[in-house]
């Protein structure tokens, strides 16, 4: 195996882990689970209570929280090991992962396979984990003071970072798989709608994000209108009006609703702009379907009242419409020649 392909497989590993942490991170979150472990022990938090003594601590523990007070008063032990489970889980899926990052990025470095241009990105990226642990923690402590739900915009802060990590494993493993430079045949308006839908996509899984802290979901169960109407009453209740776009549960709603049929008109523009664009060829194919599967999620998740399993494939296909389009900007890129040391 050559030195370029083992860089690739071992970014390509670290970045499935990253998927199944977002999509596993949404499950937690949907089943109110993230709140259930009210301290972050980076050693000692590895290993579960044992015994009913370290049970009945941690329960204690969690009693003392708005969740339990508010939410979840009077749950049985048997319930909170449910929850308890799903949030250890997580942490600790979060820990392998970068584990695995950490420790076959020594081994590379000190064999110098890594090219050492390479290396100030492989530091930005063991920073974006330290960040992402951070933000995780503090998006949790949020949820532990006063209400029994973590902030909305510390948990797309925590999803964001989440997807500049994996963003950023995968663009440096399709260098390295690239085998074959396209010829310069893509226009600048195929090269600027392919940044463009990638923005507008990020843009919009953040919209989620904001949806999912709020829970505005839940605001309306109607489709297309909102409480019967185009123009929902709300919109800019809040001052100073940029407040609604971050604060306000029904114009969050709105916006993630409506657009994504903005994500969907860029997608179609380069559908037919790169028809003829060999680097694309497929994969436009791919990002069509792919969007119009999430957007018929999203709008069952919304007829459905957000039951769980709907909103975790929302998520999960989301995460799908993100690499997809990750990989279509790096085709569209072109390929620069990549090559890892070899001695």
């Amino acid at each position: 195996m050559t030195n370029n392909r083992k860089l690739a497989v071992w970014l390509l590993t670290v970045s499935t882990l990253i998927i199944v942490l977002i999509v596993y991170g949404g499950w937690v979150r949907l089943t109110r689970s993230g709140l259930s472990i009210v301290e972050w022990n980076v050693v000692t938090g590895v290993v579960p209570p044992l015994g009913a003594d370290a049970w009945e601590s941690e329960f204690a523990k969690y009693r003392q929280t708005p969740e339990y007070q508010i939410v979840n008063f009077g749950m049985p032990l048997e319930e909170f090991k449910f929850i308890y489970y799903m949030e250890f889980g997580h942490r600790l899926l979060g820990r392998i992962t970068g584990l695995l990052f950490v420790g076959p990025l020594f081994y590379f470095l000190f064999r110098r396979t890594i090219p050492r241009t390479h290396i100030p990105s492989y530091l930005g990226i063991g920073l974006l984990f330290a960040l992402q642990g951070l933000v995780g923690w503090l998006m949790v402590k949020s949820g532990l003071s006063d209400r029994p739900q973590v902030n909305h915009l510390r948990l797309t802060l925590h999803l964001s970072c989440a997807l500049a990590l994996l963003a950023a494993c995968l663009w440096r493993a399709f260098d390295y798989l690239s085998s074959m430079s396209f010829p310069p045949n893509l226009s600048p308006t195929t090269r600027r709608l392919c940044a463009g839908l990638f923005v507008t996509i990020c843009l919009q899984i953040a919209a989620g994000g904001l949806v999912a802290g709020l829970k505005a979901g839940h605001v309306s169960d109607t489709f297309p209108k909102m409480f019967g109407v185009w123009l929902p009453q709300g919109l800019w209740a809040m001052q100073p009006p940029l407040a609604n776009l971050f604060d306000n549960a029904v114009t969050i709603h709105f916006q993630h609703r409506f657009f994504a049929f903005a994500v969907l008109a860029v997608a179609i523009a380069l559908f037919a702009v790169a028809r003829n664009a060999a680097p694309l060829k497929n994969g436009r194919y791919l990002l069509l379907g792919l969007l119009g599967v999430q957007i018929g999620l999203g709008i069952a998740t919304v007829l459905l009242h957000v039951p769980l399993g709907l909103a975790s494939l929302h998520q999960a296909v989301a995460v799908a419409l993100f690499v997809t389009t990750l990989f279509l900007c790096h085709r569209a890129d072109g390929y620069r020649e990549t090559t890892a040391n070899t001695t």
